[in-house]
């Protein structure tokens, strides 16, 4: 099967992100209620925005090492990495997952070696970004696998994910559909315990059009009907159709 587009181009029109107001408000609620030490409150915000979640918790995150990078105050430092610790403890509480206090946790703990590793992990995704972008599949493959190596041990599930992801797209643009569905599979599934939905998606979409191409009928139509189901729970009319399509396709293919 030939795709009309590739995984990522098509991802990227249908996905819905959070905008950046929406983020600052639900920020500002949770820098309230951090501070009245409402941790009720921080688990229920993080349910009712699940999307806007770690996008918040990493602001301390990154804000922190930004602060470190220019040889910053070490309490503002400290009392970033302290708020981004709660907020993450409640979204682990709030969606029932390990990974946003593990990923938080990780990162307060690295050593200046280790925020290095980060960064070059960040300039890895970018580059396979670029490369993509221009049809250098090949560097896109290199940069995307470079980007997991460095990510994954540093406990930096968003970078992991990221970089999974784009392997993933680079490997069905170059024709190989089941190296794509490894990538995307794992991308996916953090993605989803990091509630990165739009994120989760993009991967179900290109897993479902590798698992087409694999000619993996049940396997397909259970991605396409779990990615229509969470096109419609976020309200994505055009990611809900294209999974309808996907479904469709999934039915009246055979098996292998």
């Amino acid at each position: 099967m030939k795709l009309p587009a590739s995984a990522l181009s098509v991802a990227l029109l249908l996905s819905l992100p959070v905008s950046a107001f929406a983020q600052q408000d639900v920020r500002k609620e949770f820098e309230s209620m951090d501070q009245s030490d409402d941790t009720a409150g921080m688990v229920e915000l993080w349910r009712e925005n699940p999307r806007a979640a770690l996008s918040v918790i990493d602001s301390y995150l990154e804000g922190s090492l930004r602060v470190v990078e220019k040889k910053g105050d070490a309490k503002e430092v400290a009392a970033m990495h302290t708020r981004a610790l709660r907020g993450a403890k409640a979204a682990s509480e709030a969606f029932d997952t390990p990974i946003f206090l593990d990923y938080a946790s990780s990162f307060v703990g690295w050593t200046s070696e280790q925020q290095k590793s980060f960064r070059a992990g960040q300039a890895a995704f970018k580059a396979a970004a670029q490369a993509l972008g221009s049809k250098d599949l090949e560097k896109a493959v290199a940069q995307g696998n470079e980007c997991v190596r460095l990510a994954r041990p540093l406990g930096d599930w968003w970078g992991t994910a990221m970089g999974l992801g784009i392997l993933g797209q680079a490997e069905m643009q170059r024709g190989n559909a089941e190296a794509a569905l490894e990538a995307l599979s794992q991308a996916r599934l953090i993605n989803h315990d990091l509630r990165l939905l739009d994120d989760e998606l993009e991967c179900l979409l290109g897993m479902t059009d590798a698992l087409l191409q694999l000619n993996r009928s049940p396997r397909a139509k259970a991605s396409a009907e779990q990615g229509l189901s969470l096109a419609s729970a976020v309200g994505n009319a055009e990611a809900k159709k294209a999974f309808e399509e996907r479904v469709a396709k999934s039915t009246s293919q055979p098996a292998k």
